[in-house]
């Protein structure tokens, strides 16, 4: 990357850091995990209201996370500087993500699948049961989401305690 275009990148988004990811919260992998979980139930058992209910609630999960607006900010930035050292092109490559989020799916899929399929009727609640809870475990530990999949994240020195951070600003100009 140019040192033009850096230096635009810095003036336009300052509080953006390409090298650094926004991880999702715990409150936002909940919530997708058991939106999951909820459509895994219903699809074990056969009750299409809430398999649809839990496939509306992961939607809506999924989509309010892009709506935060330090995610906006930081989308509309790795739009128009596509060149930057983007950490999520980074943990795509280095994790195989196009990969291993398709197949962690499959997993998903194939188990609802068997529970639907080859559990007796009269064990149909408990099953459902097991296996949503499985799915919310590999929701909660899927790759890409959860943080156990990221490699070491060094943090920037800290500043001392005595520098003034408009001092520290200007400097880099």
């Amino acid at each position: 990357m140019t040192s033009s275009s850096t230096s635009a990148f810095k003036n336009l988004y300052p509080d953006v850091d390409p090298t650094r990811g926004l991880p999702l919260s715990v409150s936002e992998r909940l919530a997708l995990s058991l939106a999951l979980a909820i459509a895994a139930y219903g699809a074990v058992t056969a009750d299409m209201l809430v398999a649809g209910a839990g496939v509306a609630f992961t939607l809506i999960a999924s989509v309010l996370q892009q709506h935060k607006t330090a995610r906006r900010i930081r989308s509309e930035a790795r739009t128009r500087f596509p060149g930057e050292d983007w950490a999520e092109y980074r943990a795509t490559r280095r994790l195989n993500l196009g990969v291993l989020v398709p197949l962690w799916v499959c997993i998903i899929i194939a188990l609802c699948a068997a529970g639907y399929w080859f559990v007796p009727l009269e064990y149909a609640t408990p099953a459902a049961i097991v296996i949503a809870v499985l799915v919310a475990l590999l929701a909660w530990f899927m790759p890409g989401i959860s943080p156990l999949w990221r490699g070491k994240q060094t943090d920037p020195p800290a500043p001392e305690k005595n520098t003034d951070t408009a001092v520290m600003y200007f400097e880099k100009l």
